[in-house]
């Protein structure tokens, strides 16, 4: 058994050190390669490098071969390695392989065709960030135009309808000056006929009734004027109808208003607000949330796309500065967002068509120090540095709390109210004779 179980043991002992000692050459490999690398960048580049560092790296490949490693040589190995790393500093291992084309280092025709075939890491990353830049800039070119469009629709409606409302009143106006004009001469006529002649009276008539006919010319002016303001904003309002029937298409999981069935109960004119209101608030939707969205995303990819050519030409893009591109991504549409709630000031109006330029709802979504920027273009800076709106926010907070200190400490400054103490005072009480 003791025979046995020393057996057993010296063969597994001896397996674990196979294992470690195979475990460290192929680490000793793996750094070997890796160091060649960093040694061709360095030569490619005109990085200076110490003599003694890559005399120890060529020796330490040198006695691999041979299998003639020794503990001493490695040593000499790693502190030679980690010297290498510093001069090559930023440039490491990992952005060399993401960057440089390892494939064509291969020998032989399977090395060709893995030329052919394998793309660096790096130039994938890049093709990826110029595929979502051309995609979010088209996505934001077309909700553009299609904002751009329904917002002139809404425009032209509107001072069409203002346009109308303010005919009508002049019309209104028109059309009541002969009856007051008729009644104010009544008395007039009626002198001028018992004390002067018939003729007299004749040209006062004739006076009154040439006015009139003005004002009866003006009236149909009027009425016509009317009559082509009413034809455009017919025509505008089939145009806005569409435009309507296009965004309601993509929300298909909804049933809009107009596809309701007391829709057709309604009147025409109560159809009309219904497509007014309803262009609004879908105005309103695409300024204040899906454009800074977007623009706070093309700022983002900007940005990536900025700095991603000097990466790679410096050698410094690795797995790690993919990483953080792509969060700079996701970061960009938030500080679009939040840039649209910051930074706009005027409030926005929905309008009615029942009264001239007025506005039954108002939609406030913040104002700010730099509301003369246009919010849009707050979004895209906001996208490209995401520090813009950290620095706001740092900005508000430290303004809140600065107030809160600074009122806490006048209240405590101040000294107590000081409470009079108040003695009663006898009165003198003579004793009776």
């Amino acid at each position: 058994m003791g025979i046995f179980s020393k057996s057993s043991t010296a063969n597994t002992s001896d397996t674990n050190g196979k294992g470690t000692d195979g475990l460290g050459e192929n680490i000793l490999k793996a750094s070997l390669a890796d160091a060649n690398l960093l040694i061709m960048t360095a030569a490619e580049r005109g990085i200076p490098l110490d003599g003694d560092v890559t005399r120890a790296i060529f020796d330490t490949e040198d006695a691999l071969k041979k299998n003639m490693i020794t503990p001493a040589i490695t040593s000499e190995f790693w502190q030679a390695y980690e010297s290498l790393s510093q001069s090559l500093s930023p440039i490491t291992v990992s952005s060399i392989r993401a960057t440089r084309d390892l494939q064509r280092l291969r020998s032989g025709i399977w090395g060709y065709v893995k030329d052919r075939i394998h793309v660096p890491f790096s130039r994938r990353c890049a093709f990826r960030y110029q595929l979502l830049s051309i995609v979010t800039l088209l996505c934001l070119i077309t909700l553009q135009v299609f904002w751009a469009i329904g917002n002139t629709l809404v425009n032209d409606i509107r001072e069409q309808s203002n346009r109308i409302i303010a005919l009508k009143s002049q019309l209104r106006i028109a059309t009541d000056t002969p009856q007051q004009a008729s009644t104010a001469t009544l008395p007039q006529q009626s002198v001028t006929t018992t004390f002067q002649s018939g003729n007299v009276a004749t040209g006062a008539d004739n006076d009154t009734s040439s006015g009139s006919v003005e004002v009866l010319t003006d009236a149909e002016e009027i009425k016509s004027q009317i009559k082509e303001y009413l034809s455009w904003r017919d025509a505008e309002v089939i145009e806005l109808r569409q435009w309507n029937h296009q965004w309601g298409s993509v929300l298909f999981f909804t049933t809009q208003t107009w596809e309701k069935p007391d829709y057709s109960e309604l009147t025409e004119e109560e159809k009309i607000h219904v497509h007014y209101v309803s262009a609004q608030y879908v105005l309103y939707t695409i300024t204040a949330y899906l454009l800074p969205i977007l623009y706070g995303l093309l700022g983002a990819s900007f940005y990536v796309l900025r700095q991603l050519p000097k990466d790679i030409d410096d050698l410094t893009f690795s797995m790690n500065s993919h990483i953080e591109y792509s969060l700079r991504i996701t970061q960009g549409p938030l500080a679009g967002i939040m840039a649209s709630f910051f930074f706009t000031a005027a409030p926005a109006t929905i309008h009615t068509l029942s009264t001239h330029s007025s506005a039954f709802a108002t939609i406030k979504i913040g104002t700010s120090s730099l509301s003369n920027f246009s919010p849009l273009a707050i979004a895209f800076l906001a996208g490209y540095s995401v520090e813009l709106i950290f620095y706001v926010i740092d900005k508000i907070i430290s303004a809140v709390t600065t107030r809160a200190a600074s009122t806490s400490t006048k209240l405590a400054s101040q000294p107590p109210p000081q409470t009079k103490v108040t003695t009663p005072v006898k009165a003198d009480t003579k004793p009776e004779a």
